[in-house]
């Protein structure tokens, strides 16, 4: 099982890197760009939800969730 940690934007947190999130695209060599047009967002939103500034839409995490073949009930946890 793999879990995805996505940090609140709103938060008083800093916001922490979503390192497997990073892990995965970097896994199947990708770029940002690359990964980002692929899964059906933009490159800068990637970049947001793997620093932890953004947490993303439902549709936005199933579509990453279907992209890297993980469990779509499982891989979200907040902080």
């Amino acid at each position: 099982m793999i879990k995805i940690t996505l940090c609140d934007k709103g938060s008083d947190k800093l916001a922490k890197p979503n390192k497997v999130l990073i892990e995965l695209r970097r896994k199947r060599g990708e770029s940002q760009k690359t990964a980002a047009k692929n899964i059906g967002i933009t490159q800068s939103m990637l970049a947001m939800l793997e620093t932890g500034d953004r947490r993303g839409s439902d549709a936005t995490k199933m579509a990453i969730a279907n992209y890297y073949g993980v469990r779509r009930r499982t891989y979200f946890f907040w902080q």
